[in-house]
């Protein structure tokens, strides 16, 4: 009777310690996960190097990794710069160009400087004024380009000549923590 006893408690002692056995390493693998998970998020948010930024004109914040941003952030820059190269009158295409000439990246200015005198003056002297309609957006957000088309009314005195197709590329860049635009060129309309 002894002996079915000791061999039942040690039937039931083999169980629990087996029990006991995987349960421990349930708990080692667990741990294991949960520190390499640990460990990965630590590394995502000491190393998130993530550039926050608000665009000219636009209520929401747009967050993005790497040199550009996304296609989203880059078109409302590029409609930004749009916007204060050509929708400017007489009065205001002073201010417009020298905030724009605040975006241009380094050599960028000295270049864009004749053409931005050139449509002062002839805004001045025919106390004319001119609007940007864009019509199309193709952006590559990997290069930093954006390229508009649209259509260009000006508008001198009491005269308003028909609007002009033209299409634009703009290369937007980030240097120095900050954004520029690298080229803002006009290509030729196709028709």
């Amino acid at each position: 009777m002894e002996f079915k006893l000791t061999a039942a408690r040690n039937r039931n002692l083999s169980v629990a310690i087996v029990i006991l056995l995987i349960i421990s390493i349930l708990s080692l693998a667990l741990c294991h996960r949960l520190y390499s998970d640990n460990r990965a998020l630590t590394e995502a948010l000491v190393n998130n190097r993530q550039t926050i930024v608000l665009p000219m004109g636009v209520n929401k914040e747009f967050a993005f990794n790497g040199e550009r941003g996304d296609a989203r952030y880059i078109r409302l820059m590029a409609l930004s710069l749009l916007n204060l190269r050509l929708n400017v009158s007489n009065e205001t295409a002073a201010e417009s160009h020298a905030l724009l000439q605040a975006y241009a990246c380094d050599g960028q200015k000295e270049k864009m400087e004749p053409a931005l005198n050139a449509e002062r003056r002839l805004l001045k002297a025919n106390d004319g004024s001119s609007a940007f309609y864009p019509s199309d957006f193709k952006v590559w957000a990997d290069k930093g380009i954006v390229e508009v088309v649209g259509k260009l009314q000006f508008i001198y005195g009491l005269q308003k000549p028909e609007p002009v197709d033209k299409r634009y590329q703009l290369r937007i860049d980030t240097r120095n923590d900050g954004m520029c635009f690298n080229a803002f060129v006009e290509v030729p309309v196709e028709k």
